[in-house]
């Protein structure tokens, strides 16, 4: 019986570490920057599809109001989320039917339970771990940030006045 013992260590040699180093190296180099914009991407995807679903909510609500013949200049509708104040038509951003008073997105989008929320001189603020939502007479807004939103652009929103319904997005600070 004849045992030959290789005399050869079974590691790495320093240049194959280095090749392996250098080639992780590079891969963490260009793949790093593309996740850290994931973050970003996600934030502006998320705006988008609250702002889709303000116009959709709004929509199916002003259907309502147009099949149940309620397009006064100030209603209450009875909907699936309890009474409601809509004018010509389309929901009041801030519903004065109820007392205390309710507000749009706190109503017909179901949030959950805030972590938070702020009432000052008929606005309200809502903390939803990341997500802002802040409501008042004139704006419904949904998004990242803090206060009224505006200083964060990171928004959709809804405003609501006499003349018009309008749906804005803002994405610049996302």
């Amino acid at each position: 019986m004849d045992f030959t013992v290789s005399k050869r260590n079974k590691g790495f040699t320093l240049i194959e570490l280095v090749i392996t180093i250098s080639v992780l190296g590079v891969l963490a180099a260009t793949a790093v920057p593309r996740f850290i914009d994931l973050k970003e991407d996600a934030k502006k995807e998320t705006v988008e599809n609250f702002h889709g679903s303000l116009r959709a909510t709004v929509r199916l609500l002003h259907m309502k109001s147009q099949i149940d013949n309620l397009l006064g200049d100030n209603v209450t509708i009875a909907t699936d989320y309890g009474d409601y104040q809509f004018y010509r038509g389309y929901p009041e951003t801030r519903s004065e039917a109820l007392t205390p008073n309710t507000y749009f997105i706190e109503t017909f989008l179901a949030l959950g339970v805030p972590v938070d929320v702020i009432r000052a001189n008929g606005a309200r603020t809502a903390n939803y771990a990341e997500i802002t939502v802040f409501e008042d007479n004139g704006y419904s807004r949904i998004g990242y940030g803090a206060g009224n939103l505006k200083s964060g652009l990171c928004y959709a929103e809804y405003p609501h006045t006499s003349e018009t319904q309008e749906f804005n997005i803002e994405t610049a600070g996302c």
